[in-house]
């Protein structure tokens, strides 16, 4: 029998699958399975592959918490706005997400460091906290952080704080493109 404290982060490795680019059936629906890559996401403090520096990592692994500054280049057409989801995929107990961002407006193609774009909502993260959970992985062990850009044929219909499986369904249901980056942090 599964625990209610495992429900959430299963729910949240559904969705997370589907919204990497797998077909999944959550509740009635089915999640669009296939959308292009075509978001190219960068940093000015990381690079792709490459270890994510302290400053964005919890206190307890010397860091400040931050959250980092990305930029990505912005689809086309047909975007009403965009969503950021940074999950670590390496996590124990599943997929753990870190930060979930939406609504941002549809013509942004950064966030600063340190700041949430004006008008952009926060979900719950798996923590159940509001906003950016920082990386920190058990000792010893080294994780992979995804920094997820998703463009959004319409803004999602739910309100800062709102519960991150929710968030997650809705965002799958929207997104029209995406585009990844990927680093790491901890010990090897």
């Amino acid at each position: 029998m599964m625990t209610t404290l495992w429900r959430p982060f299963s729910l949240a490795a559904v969705v997370l699958l589907s919204l990497s680019g797998c077909s999944s059936l959550l509740g009635n629906k089915i999640v669009r399975g296939s959308v292009p890559d075509s978001i190219t996401v960068t940093s000015p403090a990381f690079r792709e592959g490459a270890p994510i520096p302290v400053r964005f990592a919890c206190k307890q692994e010397g860091g400040l918490g931050k959250t980092p500054a990305l930029h990505w280049s912005v689809a086309s057409t047909g975007v009403g706005a965009q969503a950021l989801v940074v999950d670590d995929p390496d996590a124990p107990s599943g997929a753990y997400v870190h930060w979930v961002l939406f609504n941002i407006d549809a013509k942004a193609n950064e966030i600063l460091e340190g700041v949430v774009p004006p008008h952009a909502e926060q979900a719950l993260n798996t923590g159940g906290g509001p906003g950016y959970a920082p990386p920190c992985p058990p000792k010893g062990e080294l994780h992979r952080y995804r920094f997820t850009v998703y463009a959004l044929h319409e803004k999602v219909p739910l309100p800062n704080g709102a519960k991150l499986n929710q968030v997650l369904s809705e965002i799958a249901e929207r997104t029209v493109a995406r585009g990844r980056m990927t680093v790491r942090f901890g010990e090897q």
